[in-house]
């Protein structure tokens, strides 16, 4: 089974993508998904939504855990908004919270 970790900055997201079977964890692809400077907040939404619902699709994931930058400062409501769209992407395609 395939989990998706995303921690989410600012100007980035960092995606970790984990096959666990059988109380061992084994890590499938490392990446960072770096925000174009033009992309204004509507823009990075509509790319984050993209990218991570191919991720998805392509690697069968099936459980998911998001966290925040503890350094985010003041662009808080531009993460709650990024982390807003992940929620809603992975209630559409059936992908859990993994715990």
């Amino acid at each position: 089974m395939n989990f998706l970790y995303i921690k989410i900055f600012i100007d980035e997201l960092q995606l970790c993508i984990i096959d666990y079977r059988e109380n061992e964890r084994r890590k499938i692809k490392n990446e960072e998904v770096i925000f174009p400077v033009s992309f204004n907040i509507g823009d990075r939404l509509n790319y984050i939504k993209k990218i991570v619902s191919v991720i998805i699709e392509q690697y069968n994931v099936v459980g998911y855990k998001l966290e925040i930058d503890d350094d985010i400062g003041v662009e808080i409501i531009e993460a709650v908004k990024m982390e807003g769209v992940l929620e809603e992407l992975f209630s559409c395609k059936g992908v859990e919270i993994w715990k």
